[in-house]
Formats: C-alpha cells, sequence, structure tokens
C-alpha cells in the first residue's frame, strides 16, 4: 500500500498551542488544499485565513477535542465559499506533477507520484472528498458539512475516489 507523506491524518487533540499547532499544520494545510483543487496562492491564502479564525478564537478551540481538525475544517470551509464566489469548482490546473527524474526514494516516491496523479485526474470535487477524507481523515458528515454538500453525496464521491485509487495501488488487480 502507498503512503501519503507524512501521513496527513489530523490526530484528535493533538495540539494546544497555537504556535506548534500552526507549525506542524500550516505546510500540511496549504497542501491538502492544493491536492484538493486550489492554485497555489488561494491555498496559502486559504490557510491563512483558517489560522487568524482559529488564532481569535483560540482559547475556545483549543479545548475541543481536536484543534487542529478545526482548523483543516475552517480551511475547506473558506476555499468551498470561495469557489462558490468565483461560480466554478476548478479554479485552475490541478497541482503541479512532480517530475519522475526528481525521485531519489524509489519506489515509495513513484507510488507517491501515482497517487498524486490519480487525485489530479479526478473532478474538483471528488478530489477534495477524498483528500479530505482519505487523506486528512474527516468523517463523511464534517466533510460534506465543510463542502457544502450531502454526506451522501460525499460517500459517493469516495467510492469512485476509492475505485480510482485502488488501480494505482494495486494495479495488478484490474
Amino acid at each position: 500500500m502507498v503512503v501519503v507523506d507524512p501521513p496527513l491524518a489530523v490526530e484528535s487533540g493533538e495540539e494546544t498551542d497555537f504556535v506548534s499547532c500552526y507549525t506542524r499544520h500550516y505546510g500540511r494545510l496549504v497542501k491538502a488544499l492544493r491536492m484538493a483543487g486550489a492554485d497555489p496562492g488561494t491555498a496559502e491564502e486559504t490557510a491563512q485565513e483558517a489560522f487568524a479564525i482559529a488564532l481569535v478564537r483560540w482559547n475556545r478551540v483549543r479545548r475541543g477535542t481536536n484543534p487542529a481538525g478545526y482548523v483543516y475544517t475552517t480551511g475547506f470551509r473558506i476555499l468551498r465559499k470561495h469557489l462558490a464566489r468565483t461560480s466554478r469548482w476548478d479554479v485552475g490546473d490541478p497541482p503541479d506533477q512532480a517530475r519522475a527524474d526528481d525521485d531519489t526514494t524509489g519506489a515509495s516516491a513513484a507510488g507517491r507520484l501515482d497517487v498524486e496523479a490519480a487525485l489530479t485526474s479526478m473532478a474538483p470535487r471528488q478530489r477534495a472528498c477524498a483528500v479530505m477524507c482519505l487523506l486528512l481523515g474527516t468523517s463523511t458528515s464534517d466533510a460534506a458539512d465543510a463542502l457544502g454538500i450531502a454526506a451522501g453525496t460525499v460517500r459517493k464521491h469516495l467510492e469512485a475516489a476509492r475505485a480510482r485509487l485502488q488501480v494505482v495501488v494495486r494495479p495488478d488487480s484490474s
């Protein structure tokens, strides 16, 4: 099985200090937003805005069960609103493909490139659902809330995303 470098799962209750939460999760959130279809500038602005909102509410957020999860969910909500304002889900090209000749770690990196290629070939909403639920470990109901769609729609997108990713992870099983 291919493991995305490092796993982006947001562990419950892991961060209570804003600076350590920001240091650990800012780059990951930007990457998740990029993988969900945001262009580089939008991903960074969205992540910054999500952390700014969390900072204002940090006294309450840090007492919750998953402060980092709050930031990720806020980031995806902001992205959804941005995309709704621009009247389209696809705000540009999918994330830049890493070049195969940049691979210095062997099969693991090659598998990661295959997963990223599979994600970029998905429709924007399907990609957003896959990133939130499969890479970040967000529940389908939380992803549905953050993306402004029904939980059943998230499950449908996840089913299709898993089928696409299954071909990448186990190419001999198709």
